[in-house]
Parts: structure tokens; C-alpha cells; sequence
């Protein structure tokens, strides 16, 4: 399967909601298809389990310049995922088309995913003992449908396919934008955002003088979880060098007594 990706344009963006509606609804229908859950509330309760994309209301600024800001939380699916490579259990899985799926039966409950996140998806639920995100209906996407959140947005303000119609869609939309409303749109994830993530399969249209205020920045990363992941590394690359000086003294050594034999 081709590579695939989400769009989600801030300025098509009606701020209905609709898509965390109908994500809990995917998911309620999920867990009563496996047998695991029957009626919730999905508009009132926003349980880890159920909700994968979420309003985020607050403001940027001060009084009285401040200003209302709502994000809209979900999983950017890191093409290089870096809750994947902390997750001790392998049970972050990176599918080859692209989307980072956690599985449940095998989630431990470390909460190691959510220190490594520099987007603060991850939502642990403590009664469960498990990590819940966004993934992106892999299951849907491998039956031949889109994400439910897609169906759902009333504005078109999601908008899903391969990777390559993703991104000639979120350009042609900020260019759109940029000529008609005279500032520069940035296409957040269509380039690596970071060393740590990478590009991401969830694009963001938005003007680019704001994409800060949504978490939307630059160089998203978690310094001090790369400075840890860079010492284990060289710490493994160290005993391993240290492990063949061994075994290669030993071998040497072995060589010398046979010829003095």
C-alpha cells in the first residue's frame, strides 16, 4: 500500500467538532463490535480509550490583547515516530503506508510514549493501565475507506489520500489562501519538522504567523528524551566495540597456543 496522509486545513476549520464527535462514536462502535463496551457518552466524556481528536480551548497573549485559541490535539503519525523507539514493548507499530498505530493488548502502561512525544499526544488512562492516541482508522484504511474524522467534517477541512494528492491538495490550498488573503500559509509536515520526527502523514494548512500559538513550531523535539536515546546508543555502539576487542584478544590468544603447541 502507497504511502497516505491527513490534511487538516486551520483556515476551512469551522470549529464544529464533528470529527472528535464522530471519533468517539468509531470508537465506541469498535469497542461494542469486540464485545467490550456498550452506550457512552461520547460529547460529555472525553475517555482516552474513545476520543483520539480533541478541542484544546485557552488563549495566547495578555489582557487585554489576549486572544481566544483552540487546538485541535491529535496524533501527527512521525514518519520517524519517536514514541515508537522508546516504546520497550514494541507495542507501537509504524505501518508501511505510514500511520503509528499502539496496541493495546500489548501496552504496559510505562508512559514512556508520552515523554518521548514533542506533540504531548499520548493520553494515559489510569483504570485501564494503557496508552491511548490517534491511528488514524488503520483499520478502515486497509478495508478501502477514509478515517472516520474525514466523513464527518462538514467544511471539508480534513482531507485524506495518498501522501502525493495530500500534499499537491495542502499547497494548492495555501497558495489559494496566500493570494487571496495577502499572508503567507504554511504547509506544517510536508517538509522533516525535526531530526526526532521527521515529516508527518498529518499536514496542517495554516497562516503562518500562528502556527506557534497551536504547538505547531519548528524543530519540535524533546531534548533532554534524544540526549538519553544518544547515550544509550553510543553506550551500545561502546560494548559492542569493547565485546569484539574481546572476543578478537581471545581468538588471538587461542592462535598463539596452538602454535607454541
Amino acid at each position: 500500500m502507497t504511502k497516505v496522509s491527513m490534511l487538516y486545513d486551520m483556515q476551512a476549520c469551522i470549529r464544529c467538532f464533528a470529527c472528535s464527535v464522530q471519533c468517539g462514536i468509531e470508537n465506541r462502535a469498535r469497542l461494542s463490535r469486540d464485545g467490550r463496551g456498550g452506550t457512552e457518552r461520547v460529547v460529555a466524556e472525553q475517555r482516552p480509550e474513545l476520543r483520539y481528536i480533541f478541542p484544546v480551548p485557552g488563549y495566547r497573549g495578555t489582557y487585554p490583547s489576549a486572544r481566544p485559541v483552540t487546538e485541535l490535539r491529535h496524533c501527527m503519525h512521525c514518519a520517524n515516530a519517536p514514541c515508537a523507539r522508546r516504546c520497550p514493548a514494541a507495542a507501537i507499530e509504524v505501518k508501511p503506508y505510514g500511520v503509528v498505530v499502539i496496541h493495546e493488548e500489548r501496552c504496559i502502561g510505562c508512559r514512556a510514549c508520552l515523554e518521548a512525544c514533542p506533540f504531548d499526544v499520548p493520553r494515559f488512562n489510569p483504570r485501564l493501565g494503557k496508552t491511548f492516541k490517534c491511528f488514524m482508522c488503520y483499520d478502515r484504511i486497509e478495508a478501502g475507506l477514509p478515517p472516520a474524522c474525514v466523513e464527518a467534517c462538514p467544511a471539508k477541512a480534513l482531507y485524506f489520500g495518498s501522501r502525493e494528492e495530500v500534499l499537491a491538495e495542502a499547497r494548492r490550498r495555501a497558495e489559494n489562501y496566500r493570494r487571496r488573503l495577502g499572508e503567507d500559509f504554511t504547509v506544517y509536515g510536508a517538509e522533516p519538522v525535526s531530526e526526532a520526527t521527521g515529516y508527518l502523514h498529518w499536514v496542517t494548512v495554516g497562516p503562518s504567523r500562528i502556527l506557534a500559538d497551536y504547538q505547531l513550531r519548528p524543530g519540535a523535539s524533546r531534548p533532554q528524551i534524544e540526549a538519553v536515546d544518544a547515550v544509550r546508543t553510543l553506550g551500545w555502539v561502546l560494548f559492542g566495540v569493547e565485546a569484539a576487542g574481546i572476543l578478537g584478544h581471545f581468538l588471538y590468544s587461542l592462535g598463539r597456543e596452538e602454535k607454541e603447541v
